[in-house]
């Protein structure tokens, strides 16, 4: 797993829309450098490919000790390296094509999207330029009969070291604490991959006609949420899915006990306490708040968490973990859950 420092996050990650949403909890004034990173609104497209995608990743050839000291070139083999730090990224296989970032997250957007002035809510560099990503916001934000509101985004990201393919799926943010769900909670599937081959260029009319379904996913996202408020949840039927969820094994090792007990604490002070999910207290939402915000927010150390939180929801094991939140609610109430 990869460790951002305090420094990369404040340097190599840009975050907008922070008049609305606030500072991301790694921003500290003194790591920003001679430019802030933090934006009020939306990050011009200038300042991300100036500032983030200034470079490219290229091939270097491989070379081997010979005898006498002799460099020996290694045949059908080279690097992907970063062309400014000269940083190894990988040696991939036969026909790897290079994503470029410019190219695929930048350019690709306004095809996908049909427009040339993005949005742009976030965008960075992970893993020491290896990985990369920007979401762009969409205009609209809807709110729910519970009154939580959803935004949905664009998510692009990529790499050079082997650790994703090119996606582009649409996913949701909730305002208030900016936590991300995927459409795909709501039994959508608008995610496309394109694997580092040939075949992977010249492709994006087929992306753009997957990805006409992101009004409807924001709507069904929306439907769930309230057939998740609706669900009354007691302190009793609280206390048996933080049971499911954290569970403790007879015979587990003290330190693990330790770890797990400490992990029911901190949930159960959330759901009772924290603002982020403390408004919905007493609901299956409330309950799906406080695991979400706690495997995004809470979670690991951290160094790792946002290149964490990136690829599990590009590797769709939030998704995962997200529906087992579902199968412990509708375990523990009984309740039907409208997804």
């Amino acid at each position: 797993m990869s460790k951002e420092s305090a420094k990369w996050l404040n340097q190599k990650v840009l975050v907008g829309f922070t008049a609305e949403n606030g500072e991301p909890w790694w921003y500290r004034k003194e790591l920003q450098g001679e430019e802030s990173t933090v934006y009020p609104g939306a990050i011009p497209v200038a300042d991300v490919e100036r500032r983030l995608f200034d470079w490219e990743a290229v091939r270097s050839s491989l070379y081997m000790d010979g005898e006498n000291g002799q460099k020996i070139l290694v045949p059908n083999l080279n690097a992907i390296v970063h062309s400014e730090t000269g940083h190894v990224f990988q040696v991939p296989k036969i026909g790897y094509v290079i994503h470029q970032y410019r190219e695929w997250l930048i350019e690709n957007a306004r095809k996908l999207l049909d427009q040339n002035d993005l949005q742009i809510g976030s965008a960075g560099l992970l893993r020491k330029g290896g990985g990369a990503f920007v979401t762009i916001e969409r205009p609209e934000t809807v709110t729910s009969r519970s009154g939580v509101e959803i935004r949905p985004r664009l998510l692009c990201a990529t790499s050079h070291d082997s650790k994703l393919a090119s996606i582009y799926k649409f996913v949701a943010q909730i305002v208030v604490c900016d936590n991300t769900l995927e459409m795909a909670l709501a039994e959508n599937e608008p995610e496309v991959r394109r694997r580092h081959t040939m075949h992977s260029v010249g492709q994006i009319k087929l992306v753009q006609e997957k990805l006409n379904m992101m009004v409807a996913s924001s709507e069904k996202i929306v439907n769930l949420i309230d057939s998740l408020s609706e669900i009354k949840v007691s302190d009793t039927q609280w206390a048996s899915i933080v049971e499911q969820l954290v569970p403790i094994k007879p015979k587990s090792r003290e330190q693990l006990v330790s770890r797990m007990q400490n992990k029911r604490e901190l949930l159960d002070s959330m759901w009772r306490t924290d603002p982020r999910c403390a408004p919905w207290n007493g609901s299956g939402f409330g309950v799906f708040q406080t695991f979400n915000t706690h495997r995004l927010h809470k979670s690991g150390s951290d160094a790792s968490r946002l290149d964490r939180n990136m690829r599990n929801i590009l590797s769709s094991d939030s998704l995962r973990e997200d529906r087992s939140i579902f199968a412990a609610i509708r375990s523990a109430t009984g309740s039907a859950i409208n997804n």
